[in-house]
């Protein structure tokens, strides 16, 4: 996955379907992680997915989630989503965002 592209589908299981479901979402890279953010935050659907199965596919890439909950660390994650993205843009599309996800290249 290119750092420089600005959207990559995501795809969780659904908690209750079973099913796969799709979505593009904005990401960042650092070092051997991507790092994610859902828009409604711990009550995003595709979150609350991966609080029920963490398997997930970034792009045609299989991989788990680690769901981040740590305040400085989803800071952290913000600040990287502000560099990339923009402040206006991500003040616009993630207010309150309480959590985040880390995906690990294998």
């Amino acid at each position: 996955m290119a750092r420089e592209a600005t959207e990559i589908e995501l795809t969780t299981i659904g908690r209750r379907t079973g099913e796969g479901h799709s979505i593009p979402v904005w990401f960042v890279r650092e070092g051997k992680s991507t790092f994610l953010l859902p828009v409604g935050g711990a009550n995003s659907q595709w979150y609350r997915n991966l609080r029920k199965n963490p398997t997930l596919k970034l792009g045609p890439t299989s991989a788990k989630a680690r769901l981040i909950t740590d305040r400085s660390t989803v800071d952290h994650v913000i600040e990287g989503f502000t560099s990339k993205y923009g402040a206006s843009d991500v003040t616009a599309y993630y207010p309150g965002v309480d959590v985040a996800v880390e995906v690990r290249d294998s």
